[in-house]
């Protein structure tokens, strides 16, 4: 099923915009990590979208709840 832009925009919550650094390092707002409880030394698992319009990112632990529940 294709999500039109209007369900997109529903399904997501817009913090602001990144700037890239030379050395190509994006830091996460303090709001946003907040949110999502990151903390130093979390793993973030990053997958390209298929359109190659952008990144999604996953933290890990939430990423092995999903492998544990669909390994039942």
């Amino acid at each position: 099923m294709v999500k039109r832009k209007n369900d997109l925009q529903k399904d997501n919550q817009f913090f602001g915009w990144l700037t890239v650094s030379s050395k190509g390092q994006v830091a996460i707002p303090s709001e946003v990590r907040n949110v999502l409880q990151i903390k130093e030394g979390d793993k973030l698992l990053m997958i390209i979208r298929k359109d190659k319009d952008g990144i999604n990112l996953i933290k890990s632990d939430v990423l092995g709840e999903v492998f544990e529940k669909l390994s039942k």
